[in-house]
């Protein structure tokens, strides 16, 4: 196996997740418009894609840990571009939201044995590897809101960016055919490992707060980017604009995961963490309740910039606690961002369509609130024992 190629194809990959995952916001305005329904029944579309994702991170990451990486991802890509090409061909409502559950669960074999071969290939360095990773994921989720807001500038409508969608994961699906990987397991003794663990992973009491680290930042971070577009639209800014502040966050996003990669390994995870909480909790408020297109952008990107580390150094601290089972371990608290991404969101637009905007985004910071209680208590247990 060449070690580097596949490093290097892996980032390609994480690139395209993130510049294809974005796709739902920037677009959910038009679709809203041309299935005709309320805020609170287009809220399902981020609840039936984190439904299939939840499905897909969780099955995902035990299957890879017995099968091996490769056939989840190939089969990850294929069903990714037969669900997004079938969610712009259908005329039904209830058809997208099927197949975007499709594409969530597909989506979320692949992320889920992308990270795992990230850690297992940078055992010395998880932190900084994941990171970067996750990084690379910023890149694509920075580049991706400008291409799709040019998209629907020039009028080419919200179906044409789920055909360009279906089309990448083909492609990566081909170059991941070529690409050199290490052999399968499937000796039986690895599928009973992997279902012991799993009982490990429920009992152990840090890896239940890092469950909630991911639960509370994707459902947070997803509350804030899946709405904004349609929050900038009521403050009747263009969708372009609307658009560049999915690119604002995701510029925090990046340069704050390069940093976590730079210091985590170094730091500390739970000291990152808890950084990375105080940070979010002190900018999230000027994203959601300024109405100025500078004051929003400024706390859109800052609470990027502070979200960014919490996820990617909970991976690397669960990876650590449970080196032989990476993609357990990933599958679980990736099942943690998937529910925080389907609920959190959904609950946002149901409130929003009663209360207003601000009233449905505060729920987020709510929940930022208490990861500020669950980041201190996991760095006082890290001060209990030595600190990995």
């Amino acid at each position: 196996m060449n070690k580097g190629i596949l490093n290097s194809v892996s980032y390609l990959g994480y690139f395209f997740v993130g510049l294809v995952t974005i796709i739902r916001s920037p677009t959910l305005p038009f679709m809203i418009q041309d299935f005709n329904i309320s805020l609170a029944i287009a809220g399902a579309v981020f609840t039936f894609r984190s439904i299939g994702s939840f499905f897909g991170v969780l099955l995902g990451g035990i299957l890879s840990d017995v099968l091996g990486r490769k056939p989840l991802i190939v089969l990850g890509c294929l069903m990714q571009g037969i669900a997004l090409a079938a969610t712009a061909l259908t005329k039904s409502w209830s058809f997208v939201l099927l197949f975007l559950f499709i594409n969530g669960m597909a989506g979320g074999s692949l992320s889920t044995s992308l990270n795992a071969l990230i850690a297992e290939l940078n055992a010395e360095r998880r932190g900084a590897a994941l990171n970067a990773l996750h990084g690379i994921y910023g890149l694509g989720s920075l580049i991706g809101p400008l291409l799709i807001g040019l998209i629907l500038t020039w009028q080419f409508g919200w179906r044409a960016v789920y055909y360009g969608a279906a089309a990448l994961w083909i492609l990566f699906m081909i170059l991941i055919l070529a690409s050199p990987f290490p052999k399968t397991k499937k000796e039986a003794e690895t599928s009973g490992r992997s279902k012991i663990e799993l009982r490990a992973f429920l009992l152990n009491p840090v890896f239940l707060l890092l469950f909630f680290v991911s639960f509370i930042y994707n459902g947070s971070a997803h509350s804030l980017v899946g709405w904004i577009n349609t929050y900038m639209n009521q403050l009747e800014y263009s969708a372009f604009l609307g658009s560049s502040m999915l690119t604002i966050f995701y510029l925090g996003l990046t340069i704050g995961r390069f940093l976590c990669s730079a210091w985590s390994d170094r730091i500390g995870y739970s000291r990152i963490i808890l950084y990375c909480t105080v940070g979010s909790l002190a900018f999230y408020p000027a994203a959601i309740y300024s109405g100025h297109p500078l004051l929003i952008a400024i706390g859109v990107f800052l609470s990027g910039l502070f979200l960014s580390g919490l996820h990617p150094t909970g991976l690397a601290y669960a990876n650590k606690l449970f080196p032989d089972s990476a993609g357990t371990a990933t599958g679980i608290l990736s099942a943690a961002m998937s529910l925080g991404a389907g609920i959190v969101p959904w609950l946002a637009g149901i409130i929003a369509d009663k209360s207003g905007f601000r009233a449905g985004l505060g729920l987020g910071l709510a929940l930022l609130i208490v990861l500020m209680v669950v980041a201190v208590s996991l760095k006082r247990m890290d001060e209990s024992r030595k600190e990995i």
